[in-house]
């Protein structure tokens, strides 16, 4: 995986972590993100990291950064190769974006935002 792929699913990881980091508003904004993803994964990758920069994200910045590193340091695949688990191929070529992290992040946001899954009343 490259880089920028890891990126994305560092922050996939933080939306999924059923933590209180994110605000309403934050969650209001993450909305708005997918509408206006491009497909490349350099670009979502940089869309994340600007909308992590603003001060009152700092705590949601740092879980990002926490499992991004636990990410890079247990990789063991060579980042050059375009091989996935058992060595399969990507059926994206090389040079060409994926639209796979765009809906993938889409799909987390809409999953997770408390703001669409309200909690169940206990009974």
């Amino acid at each position: 995986m490259s880089i920028y792929e890891n990126s994305i699913r560092a922050f996939i990881q933080v939306i999924e972590s059923k933590s209180n980091l994110i605000s309403h508003q934050d969650w209001d904004e993450l909305h708005q993100l997918p509408s206006n993803l491009p497909e490349d994964a350099e670009e979502i990758s940089e869309i994340i990291e600007n909308w992590l920069q603003l001060d009152s994200r700092n705590q949601i910045l740092q879980a990002y950064e926490q499992k991004l590193e636990v990410m890079s340091s247990s990789s063991s695949i060579d980042l050059d190769k375009n091989l996935g688990i058992g060595n399969s191929q990507s059926p994206t070529k090389p040079n060409q974006p994926s639209q796979l992290y765009n809906k993938l992040l889409d799909n987390s946001i809409k999953k997770n935002s408390p703001l669409l899954n309200p909690p169940s009343p206990k009974q």
